[in-house]
Formats: structure tokens, sequence, C-alpha cells
């Protein structure tokens, strides 16, 4: 059995490498990288909003999705906007 020191180690390991492996990359790889990222937190996100509703309907779980990241928007942009009174 591991230490937690061992798994420590192996954790800043395998995170040093990421890094490295991150700075290497060109340009283009970054670029989509985000879009791969993206792709892959959004399929988390619908599985999750699934399984909350209980439901498999596709257009239900849409506009669940949405429906939250507009609460999110809202929740992030909250007081960076202030009305401008016109005359």
């Amino acid at each position: 059995m591991e230490t937690q020191s061992e798994i420590d180690q192996l954790a800043d390991s395998i995170f040093r490498e990421k890094v490295i492996r991150a700075r290497s990359a060109d340009l283009a790889d970054k670029f989509l990288d985000g879009f791969r990222l993206f792709e892959s937190a959004l399929e988390f996100t619908h599985a999750g909003v699934a399984d909350d509703l209980g439901t498999l309907d596709e257009n239900e779980i849409s506009r669940e999705i949405l429906k939250r990241f507009e609460v999110i928007r809202l929740l992030e942009e909250d007081g960076l906007y202030l009305p401008v009174a016109t005359s």
C-alpha cells in the first residue's frame, strides 16, 4: 500500500508532466484543447442534468442546461453593468 507521501509525489510528478506537455504544445493544439475540454465538460454536465431531472429527453436536458448557464452568467455579471440615466 502506498503512503500519502508517495501518492503526493506521484500526483506532483503527473502534474509536472502535464505542465511540460502543455508548454511544449503548439498554438493550434492549445486552441483545440480548449474546445475538447469544453466538449468533455459539457458531456459531464449533460449526464448530471439528465440524472438530476430523471429524464433522457434531449430537449428538456438542453433547456435545463441553458437555464443553468444563464443563472451562472447572471451571477458572474452581477454588479458589472449599471443602468445609465437617459434624458
